[in-house]
C-alpha cells in the first residue's frame, strides 16, 4: 500500500514536469533535470533561494530552497502547483494550516492567499510550477493581521 501511495504522489508531479518540458519544443530540445534536491543545495540567493528549470508561455517550474518563512501572500493571475522535494514545513492555505513533508503535493488555486514555514532541520526544497506562467507583479503580498 505504501509503495503504491508514493508511486501516485511522484507521478502527478514528474508527468506535469514531462508535460511542460516537451509540450512546445521540438525533442531535439528536450532536457532532463537529475537530482533538483541536491541542485538547490547550490542555488545563491540566501535564505529562498530560485532556479528557473523551465518556463515556456504556458507555465514555469522553478525549484526552490526555502530556509525561513515565505509570508501570507496571492497570485492573481497565476495558479501554483508546489511538490515538497525535501524537507518539511507549515502551509497555510487560505484559513486553513497544514504540515507538509517530502513527497506532498499542494494546488494553489489563483487568488488564494498562502504562506510556508520550514519547520525541519534544514531548508525545504520543492518545484514550483505556475500556470499560466509566472508574471513579475503576480505575487502580491498580504497585509499583516
Amino acid at each position: 500500500m505504501r509503495q503504491s501511495r508514493v508511486t501516485s504522489r511522484l507521478l502527478v508531479p514528474l508527468a506535469a514536469l514531462a508535460f511542460a518540458c516537451s509540450s512546445s519544443r521540438p525533442e531535439s530540445v528536450a532536457r532532463i533535470e537529475l537530482d533538483l534536491p541536491a541542485q538547490a543545495v547550490n542555488l545563491t540567493g540566501g535564505p529562498i533561494a530560485k532556479g528557473l528549470v523551465h518556463e515556456d508561455a504556458d507555465v514555469s517550474i522553478n525549484v526552490l530552497r526555502i530556509g525561513e518563512p515565505i509570508a501570507l501572500h496571492r497570485h492573481l493571475q497565476s495558479e501554483e502547483i508546489v511538490y515538497l522535494l525535501s524537507g518539511e514545513g507549515t502551509l497555510q492555505l487560505a484559513l486553513d494550516t497544514r504540515t507538509l513533508r517530502a513527497g506532498d503535493l499542494v494546488v494553489v488555486p489563483r487568488n488564494t492567499p498562502h504562506a510556508f514555514t520550514p519547520s525541519g532541520s534544514g531548508p525545504a526544497v520543492v518545484l514550483q510550477f505556475f500556470t499560466p506562467r509566472f508574471v513579475d507583479g503576480d505575487r502580491v503580498v498580504e497585509p499583516a493581521r
